[in-house]
């Protein structure tokens, strides 16, 4: 896939156009894990309405002008929710970059300096002030930056890295001197897009972290909405969501979207309706519980592909499986 950028030129905001709480660090940093995977992606759990809610009156005790302002006649809550849909993105991880790369969030007007929300996010910009005019409008950069990160994701699943060399499990040195290894693709791809941690200041994403931990806390937004248990093979936010028939599981949250899992040695639970499952061999990390699939029809989703693998404890035995 190709983003819609000619060039994005990333600088988020100077402390000027920030609120002061915006720097004020909440505990429990890890720069290894920005924003697991399964929230990053989850598209479905914040609507329109609770947009809308959250601009109108913001955790800064004041509206956001995003609340009604509109480009190209969309609404930015429209372009928001647009946006996160086509690419599988939380609409969240987006008001978060609008208020981390130009304080769009807490500015209660619309800025003096209209580049900060016509070219928000830098899309078509070869540098400051050199802008391709058809990429103007908050809706076209909204979709510009959904279209990078769904890039970097997807680069992960098929490759194991991004374009930059970001990768669950790799370390990587970010621009300002941080080694970083990233537990998950949402990280990875975090960091494609802004290779920095900057903690404690702007311009990084310990920004981004914090940011996301109060607006996340302020609209109540708790993961992806459950549907019931998660079973074998499904995406996840964290292990609680995971049981088997009464069995506790583990979500592997360094895998696209989560993946729900069980370690196994040589057999694996099963359910009327479910998908059928296999203990995979891992190697010298044990066996871990997957779910079967056809290779004729793989129903694999985003992130996996329907590999052959042999069985923990027999190795003479092999399924395919929905295979990170």
């Amino acid at each position: 896939m190709t983003t819609l950028a000619l060039g994005c030129s990333h600088a988020t905001a100077a402390t000027s156009v920030l609120q002061p709480s915006d720097l004020e660090g909440a505990s429990g940093f890890d720069p290894d894990e920005i924003v697991a995977s399964a929230p990053l992606q989850d598209a479905a759990t914040l609507d329109g309405a609770r947009l809308t809610a959250f601009l109108e009156m913001t955790p800064y005790g004041q509206p956001s002008f995003l609340a009604t302002y509109a480009s190209h006649g969309q609404s930015a809550v429209a372009s928001i929710v647009s946006a996160a849909q086509r690419y599988g993105l939380n609409p969240l991880v987006l008001v978060v970059r609008a208020q981390m790369d130009q304080g769009l969030v807490g500015s209660p007007t619309y800025p003096s300096a209209a580049s900060r929300v016509e070219f928000a996010f830098g899309c078509g910009c070869a540098s400051a002030g050199d802008c391709d005019p058809a990429y103007e409008g908050f809706d076209v950069q909204v979709g510009c930056l959904a279209a990078a990160l769904r890039e970097s994701l997807d680069a992960v699943a098929a490759r194991g890295k991004t374009d930059g060399g970001w990768g669950p499990g790799l370390t990587s040195r970010t621009i300002d001197g941080v080694p970083v290894r990233p537990r998950d693709d949402s990280t990875a791809s975090l960091y494609q897009y802004t290779p920095v941690v900057a903690q404690g200041q702007p311009g990084g994403n310990w920004l981004l972290w914090n940011l996301w931990q109060r607006y996340a806390s302020f609209v109540r937004y708790g993961g992806p909405a459950a549907s019931g248990a998660g079973w074998i093979g499904d995406a996840c936010g964290a292990s609680a969501t995971c049981a088997y028939e009464g069995t506790a599981g583990t979500c592997a949250t360094q895998f696209p979207a989560g993946l729900c899992t069980l370690p196994c040695t040589g057999s694996c639970p099963s359910a009327t309706g479910k998908a059928g499952t296999f203990c995979a061999d891992f190697a010298s990390q044990g066996g871990f519980c997957l779910a079967v699939c056809n290779p004729a029809d793989p129903q694999c989703r985003a992130g996996y592909t329907c590999t052959s693998v042999k069985q923990t404890g027999d190795t003479t035995v092999s399924q395919s499986v929905c295979f990170p």
